[in-house]
Order: C-alpha cells, then sequence, then structure tokens
C-alpha cells in the first residue's frame, strides 16, 4: 500500500485530534517519501508550527522517535511536514498547488456545542477547505472523514451511499450563523434578565451591588449557550439526526459532493466510535477523553458498575488504528470522477 503514496504530497487536517495525530504517525513511519503539509490553527500565542513541535513529544510518536533516533525524527519532520497556520470556517486558506491527496479529518466531535460552533467546523470548514483546494489549482484525491452515523434517526440497514435528504445545508448554515444573534437579543429581556439578578443576588448580595452585577452578566452569557446548545439539539433532531454533531457531519457530506464532484475524486470514510488502538502504534493508546472514552474508564475503575440499555442495542466502536489503515487505503486507491451529484446520480464511493 505505501508504494501507492511514494512521492505523493497529502494535505492533513485535524493532525491534532486523536485520529489526526495517528494518521500522521503512520505517515512519517510508513511512507518515507511522502510529505505532508498540515492545517493547525493557533492557539493563544503558540502557532501551528509550535503545536507540531509539542505534538511531536506524544506518546503516538515514541515508538517512530526511538526506531530513528531525536536528531533524525527532528530532520525527517522539517523535511518532510510542512504547517500551514488556518482556523477552518475562520479564515481564507491559501493552499500548495502540488497537493496529490487531501485527507479532511478535522471535526467537532462534541455531540452537543452550541449550534454556531458545529456549524462553524462541520460545514463552513468543509466549504472553506474544499474551495481553497479548487483554488490551489490541484486536482487531488480528497478523503472526507465523516461517520457512520449520519443516516440519523432511522431504523434497519442503511446502505453506504450518498445520503438521501432534503435538508439545504447553505438555509441551515445561515440560520446557525444568525441564531447567536437572535438569542443574544433574547438574553437582554427583561425576564431572563431579572432572572439573572435574582439568582446573583442570592449568592453575591452581601458582596455589594458590583459583585451582583457581575454575578449577574456570568448568568445571562451561561444562559445564551445553554440555549445554543438546545437550538442545535432540537433542529437536529426535528430533521431527522438525534444531535447537531451528527446533522453537521451530514451536511458537511453533501458540501463535499456539491463542491467537487467532477472536479477531483472524492471519497467518504465513515467510522463508528473511534476508540483506542488495537495494535499500533500500540494497544490501547489513545489521546484525550471524548466520545465513550469517559464511559470507558469509568467501568474500568469501577465508577459505572454497569451500562442501562435496550437488549438489542448495538455498542459500535473500532479502534483508531484499524480506522488509520482503511483511511489510507482509500487515500491510495483514488476513484475517477464522477458527474455533478444529482438526486438520482450515483453516490461517491464510500467505505466504512
Amino acid at each position: 500500500m505505501s508504494d501507492h503514496l511514494r512521492g505523493q504530497h497529502i494535505l492533513l487536517t485535524g493532525g491534532t485530534g486523536f485520529l489526526g495525530q495517528a494518521l500522521l504517525e503512520k505517515l512519517l513511519s510508513t511512507y518515507p517519501e511522502t510529505r505532508v503539509t498540515l492545517l493547525v490553527r493557533r492557539r493563544g500565542s503558540s502557532s501551528g508550527t509550535d503545536r507540531l513541535a509539542t505534538l511531536l513529544k506524544r506518546p503516538v510518536f515514541a515508538k517512530w522517535r526511538e526506531a530513528v533516533g531525536p536528531e533524525a525524527a527532528a530532520a525527517i519532520v522539517a523535511e518532510r511536514v510542512s504547517v500551514i497556520d488556518a482556523e477552518l470556517g475562520n479564515t481564507d486558506v491559501r493552499l500548495p498547488s502540488d497537493i496529490d491527496a487531501v485527507i479532511h479529518a478535522a471535526s467537532t466531535v462534541s455531540f452537543d456545542p452550541p449550534i454556531g460552533d458545529a456549524f462553524r467546523t462541520n460545514v463552513q470548514g468543509v466549504v472553506d477547505l474544499y474551495e481553497a483546494v479548487k483554488a490551489s489549482g490541484a486536482t487531488p484525491h480528497v478523503v472526507h472523514v465523516s461517520t457512520a452515523y449520519v443516516a440519523g434517526a432511522r431504523k434497519g440497514v442503511v446502505p453506504e451511499r450518498s445520503l438521501d435528504h432534503d435538508a439545504d445545508w447553505r438555509i441551515e448554515l445561515a440560520a446557525a450563523r444568525a441564531a447567536r444573534e437572535s438569542v443574544e437579543w433574547d438574553s437582554r429581556r427583561p425576564a431572563v434578565l431579572k432572572r439573572a439578578i435574582a439568582e446573583a443576588r442570592k449568592v453575591h448580595g452581601k458582596s455589594g451591588p458590583q459583585s451582583t452585577a457581575t454575578a449577574a452578566e456570568e448568568r445571562r452569557v451561561e444562559w445564551v449557550e445553554k440555549q445554543l446548545v438546545e437550538y442545535g439539539r432540537l433542529r437536529a433532531q426535528s430533521v431527522g439526526w438525534p444531535d447537531v454533531y451528527t446533522f453537521t457531519k451530514a451536511l458537511g457530506e453533501r458540501v463535499a459532493e456539491e463542491t467537487l464532484t467532477g472536479a477531483m475524486p472524492l471519497s467518504v470514510v465513515r467510522p463508528a466510535i473511534v476508540e483506542s488502538a488495537l495494535r499500533y502504534p500500540f494497544p490501547g493508546w489513545i489521546d484525550g477523553f471524548k466520545m465513550a472514552d469517559p464511559l470507558v474508564l469509568a467501568f474500568g475503575r469501577g465508577i459505572l458498575p454497569e451500562f442501562p440499555g435496550l437488549p438489542d442495542g448495538v455498542l459500535d466502536v473500532i479502534p483508531v488504528d484499524i480506522v488509520v489503515n482503511a483511511t489510507l487505503a482509500v487515500a491510495a486507491a483514488p476513484r475517477p470522477r464522477r458527474r455533478r451529484r444529482t438526486t438520482t446520480s450515483a453516490p461517491a464511493p464510500v467505505i466504512r
């Protein structure tokens, strides 16, 4: 498989995330003639390059660093890895013109973020990235990492093909952008402010009016965030998805289809819940605690003695190294370009 990516230039997003770290490690350790460009957003005073340097010290890269040696590892990264400081959904992105493959693994993975946050990364971020790919002049094979749960609240067998729904991502994105302004106005209405002031006085009344005012404003901001979370959840459920995460990931797939079909090869990878490594880089490796991780940890420590659930329920998880191997296998085997998507056209190739 590595022969098929030999000498190629791969653009990787989400490289600082759980799946992205594993993908980057595999590219460094197994594909010695492959170059990688990472899209990494700044965090505070740390640039994307600073964050990459910190990232390479993590346990996922330990086996590779030990195999090649610290000095060689630094030289390899300097030669083969480039960083572009960018935050998808918030800025214009300029990409190299010689990209052979794109692996878009960046995503907001929280099930219930405020609606604007989910749409900014999972929908607007997809728009920004793929428009930037087209503007670069390159025609790479694009591997769009989605989720198995984009099918939404359905029962039975759901074929692995282009999603069948009528949600318009442009309208939904515009509504999500407008939601914060609407909720901010609502948060300044007398009923909301009276409640915030009353709650603040109960705790901070004896500290004086300034302390009460500060606490009241904090409660108003908390109210805004909770409302935006509820906006996302209810909108998703009203159109057939259980949460705003799966809803926006489904819309992100539609963005990819409409933007790229006919212009460059597109493949969609839909893993289930991605959990710790089966074998590589070492058994049990995991980074951070999201998705099902807190439940697994709590059960292992005896904090959660049992899992309540339906008798016919399925816990669908997949080790991260299997997802990495599948994603790179797809990247190494670009599909033919297809005509622009219509309601009756053949779907983009999908691997789960």
